[in-house]
């Protein structure tokens, strides 16, 4: 590949990075002024100067562009590997990774945006928004929803690989790997919930998160039986 044809493929990079920047941008700075309802996808396309076919290559619907994508796009196969090898705690490690896709996705990763500035004032409208119009908080979560069969199926692989990891005894390992991939959707939905603002890269954010919901678990561990 030529040095032309990199810097090519740069300015295209570049170009769709600014485009969905500026779609977010007219769809949070209208739907915070107006309020959800009263703002339609076409007067969104018509700030941004893009057509309804370019709103779709970048965002799925109004909610998904309102709230966030919440991670970026990752393929099944690139769990492979958690369900093939050993370790001593594979929902750390699962969550740990898709931390690190976040914070290295310049599509959700404020520091890798083309103005940062602009992206954190984008993140504060969403905040905004999404406590006034609750029912977005879920729509961030829709491409974790999309692979939560391929999450559970790692899991339930891991488990059954490598049965001495399995923590319940009383539960299937199916059962197991059910509970265990609720856990993560709920990580990663509290951390948005809890930690809007900080500073911490996603991956720490997250670890953090799953060991508060443990801790907090343990101590309301009495009285079940």
């Amino acid at each position: 590949m030529t040095e032309t044809t990199n810097e090519c493929l740069g300015l295209r990079e570049r170009k769709r990075r600014e485009t969905r920047l500026r779609i977010e941008d007219c769809a949070t700075e209208l739907i915070l002024d107006r309020g959800f309802d009263q703002v339609t996808l076409e007067e969104i396309c018509e700030k941004a100067g893009v057509s309804r076919r370019t709103f779709f290559n970048y965002f799925d619907s109004k909610d998904q562009v309102t709230s966030g994508t919440g991670f970026p796009v990752f393929a099944a196969s690139d769990l492979d590997t958690f369900a093939a090898t050993d370790c001593d705690n594979v929902v750390r490690d699962i969550l740990r990774f898709i931390g690190n896709r976040i914070d290295n996705d310049p599509d959700t990763s404020p520091s890798l945006s083309p103005d940062p500035e602009l992206s954190r004032r984008i993140s504060a409208r969403r905040r905004q928004i999404v406590n006034a119009t609750p029912h977005l908080m879920v729509s961030g979560m829709r491409r974790f929803d999309d692979l939560a069969g391929v999450v559970l199926t790692t899991i339930h692989t891991h488990l059954t690989t490598f049965p001495g990891r399995r923590r319940t005894p009383d539960l299937s390992a199916y059962e197991e790997a059910v509970l265990l991939t609720s856990f993560i959707r709920q990580c990663l939905l509290s951390a948005r919930l809890l930690h809007p603002e900080s500073g911490l890269p996603r991956a720490d954010l997250l670890h953090r998160v799953g060991r508060d919901l443990i801790n907090l678990a343990a101590a309301y561990q009495g009285g079940w039986d």
